[in-house]
């Protein structure tokens, strides 16, 4: 599905697409390429690459873009279509889209200046599944997202710890749902948490951990304060993505993550006093005695 643009067009295309394999369909490709000068357009980069020809005035244009009717007219060439123009002439089969039915194709015909006559219209882009037009959901829309910071959970549940007993942390793993729009197409976004950066807050190296860790007994990410002071204890959850057209059932992974930051409030790590109490204050931290 190639035409000839002017290589002006070409190096316009080039900024926006991405490579794509020799011999490959673009019928059957995500994003495209601009190849000396040829060029390949995809259901992916379509509407970005109709948008940039529409900018300029037509009596200006030296590339057009229609999905019109134009099959089986005069000014359009559809010799890769079959006789009816109900599908191509080869017998490859129609693609069978989850979101709905399958975009028209897509036609293109260019002149190598402003002055010359048009080409015929020619296939730039057969017929594409809503889904398959949709647009990489990028790092940088993944991190605009309102993804909630993960809760930050302290035992003992008091503003004030032991020095040299362990301060147990713990968040959750819930993963959070979206629906956004990308470039005019209804998405569904999940965000993940993945791992957890423990920031102690008294000089030690941050503990980046798998596990959201535990409440007690059953904790597992424990820090113990050896000095008085007042700390505050901040949490890095670092979410990997993925997202697909509402409707659809394929997920698409994002490329890169995201991280949300919760700050505790102050806690004071304090020497222990010496007293007599009822239990063990190692195994059982949380009454007012410990």
């Amino acid at each position: 599905m190639r035409g000839r643009p002017t290589l002006a067009f070409a190096a316009v295309l080039a900024m926006a697409m991405a490579t794509v394999s020799a011999g490959r369909s673009a019928a059957d490709d995500f994003g495209g390429v601009a190849q000396g000068n040829e060029v390949i357009v995809t259901a992916q980069n379509a509407a970005a690459v109709i948008a940039d020809a529409a900018a300029v005035a037509p009596t200006a244009r030296t590339t057009e873009y229609s999905r019109d009717a134009l099959c089986g007219t005069a000014e359009a060439d559809s010799s890769r279509l079959n006789a009816d123009c109900t599908g191509y002439a080869d017998g490859t089969p129609l693609p069978v889209c989850e979101a709905g039915e399958p975009a028209p194709p897509l036609w293109r015909r260019t002149r190598a200046t402003p002055a010359d006559p048009w080409t015929t219209w020619t296939l730039a882009l057969g017929w594409t599944c809503p889904e398959a037009a949709l647009p990489a959901l990028t790092a940088t829309d993944f991190r605009r997202l309102p993804i909630a910071p993960s809760p930050l959970t302290i035992q003992p549940a008091r503003p004030q710890v032991l020095v040299n007993l362990p301060t147990i942390v713990y968040t959750d793993t819930a993963t959070q749902a979206f629906t956004t729009v990308l470039l005019g197409y209804p998405v569904q976004v999940e965000a993940t948490p993945t791992s957890f950066t423990w920031d102690f807050g008294d000089g030690t190296d941050p503990l980046t951990t798998t596990s959201p860790g535990h409440p007690y007994p059953d904790d597992d990410v424990a820090h113990p304060y050896t000095r008085p002071g007042t700390y505050t204890i901040t949490l890095t959850t670092t979410y990997a993505g993925r997202y697909r057209m509402a409707g659809t059932t394929t997920w698409l992974p994002v490329t890169g993550t995201a991280t949300t930051t919760t700050t505790s409030a102050p806690i004071e790590a304090v020497d222990a006093p010496t007293r007599l109490v009822a239990g063990d204050c190692t195994t059982h931290p949380d009454p007012d005695t410990c």
